[in-house]
């Protein structure tokens, strides 16, 4: 009896133990799988910042210098997703200057911030690295706009830091080695028209086929009446020399009291595409997206983009892209108002080549296609 006793007593005791052991099993387990859906969590989270900065051709990029930003902005939907956070200082260093311009090659991003120099931007991670400080060495001063050549190189408006940000010439960089080479320069006579009587500079440039460079120019006499004036000039990139391709002030080649301003493109064709803002002599708002033959420097209107009947219109066109279907080339153009974004958020567009219908692609007073844009610079397309 007593032995069943002890029995009794240890199996219940055992079974105390074994309740209390049981309890605590099942804590535990419970705590494991919280920790593991926090896990699962977390990496799913990641994963869609990860997604968020993976690229793919024909996703438009775009540099923002109001907010600091590179996004990504999805061809179909319109969505945007942030690249990389120039304040962030854990994607690289942290850039509060003017973001003026944005090319792609070779599987890297370049962006250009104005009073530091060129950035190079990895897609998969948004991670920066300045691989051209202007602040430094024999070419110092401020950088505007972005392509690149044949060769991999940068090429960049630079302002000289006498020029206090007019950047009146053009600079060819090897973003490998930092080399940079002055390809040409609006107060030399000897490649072509200078400009030492008047305030001049270049408002953007883009490639031709050919390795050409196309640049837009906006000069205007330092004394007496502000009246400025735009030209478009292509650029040999081995000697410099400058010639004229289209003025826009003479009639004779097609609309006028507009000058360039930021974004030139070319298509398959050949064909010049020139964001255009309206001149100090124009009566009332003109924000023109024009064509320019490169063979006879004509202009025509592709969109009028104070003409509603053409679509929403847009103010201060900023950047411009080519987007290339199995059908045709679209064009993509930015639209912002620093000034007053609350009441005219900036845009962007799909623009119909033949007929000039704009398509409203990306809205930043669209909360559901992401984080808004603050003032669009500059465009590109992944190839």
């Amino acid at each position: 009896m007593r032995n069943a006793t002890r029995w009794a007593i240890f199996s219940y005791r055992g079974a105390q133990a074994s309740s209390r052991n049981a309890a605590a099993f099942w804590r535990s387990c419970r705590r494991f799988l919280r920790v593991c859906l926090y896990g699962l969590g977390a990496l799913a989270l990641a994963g869609s910042f990860a997604q968020a900065a993976t690229i793919k051709s024909g996703d438009i990029l775009v540099v923002d210098t109001g907010n600091g930003k590179l996004f990504r902005v999805d061809p179909q939907t319109g969505v945007r997703t942030v690249i990389t956070d120039f304040r962030n200082s854990s994607q690289g260093p942290v850039d509060h200057s003017f973001l003026g311009g944005i090319s792609m090659a070779g599987g890297r991003i370049f962006v250009t911030a104005a009073t530091t120099g060129i950035y190079s931007v990895d897609p998969a991670t948004g991670t920066r690295t300045l691989v051209s400080n202007f602040a430094q060495g024999t070419f110092q001063g401020d950088v505007f706009g972005s392509a690149v050549d044949s060769f991999g190189h940068v090429i960049v408006n630079w302002a000289k830091p006498q020029y206090g940000g007019a950047p009146r010439a053009i600079v060819n960089v090897d973003p490998r080695s930092d080399a940079r080479t002055i390809v040409t320069d609006l107060t030399n006579p000897a490649q072509g028209d200078s400009f030492n009587c008047c305030v001049a500079y270049f408002t953007d440039l883009a490639l031709e086929h050919s390795g050409s460079i196309v640049a837009g120019v906006t000069w205007f006499a330092p004394v007496g009446p502000s009246r400025d004036t735009g030209d478009l000039y292509r650029v040999n990139p081995a000697s410099g020399q400058r010639t004229l391709l289209s003025d826009f002030s003479n009639a004779a080649q097609g609309v006028t009291q507009v000058v360039p301003s930021t974004g030139i493109a070319t298509d398959p064709s050949g064909q010049i595409l020139v964001n255009t803002r309206g001149s100090s002599t124009a009566s009332t708002a003109r924000d023109l997206l024009v064509r320019v033959d490169p063979a006879t420097g004509n202009r025509t209107v592709v969109s009028d983009f104070d003409n509603t009947a053409q679509g929403t219109p847009g103010r201060r066109l900023s950047g411009i892209a080519l987007e290339q279907s199995t059908t045709r080339v679209d064009f993509i153009v930015g639209a912002s108002v620093a000034a007053n974004v609350a009441a005219q958020p900036s845009l962007l567009f799909r623009v119909n080549p033949q007929t000039g219908q704009r398509t409203l692609l990306s809205d930043s007073s669209n909360a559901q296609q992401g984080p808004p844009f603050s003032w669009i610079d500059e465009i590109t397309v992944v190839p």
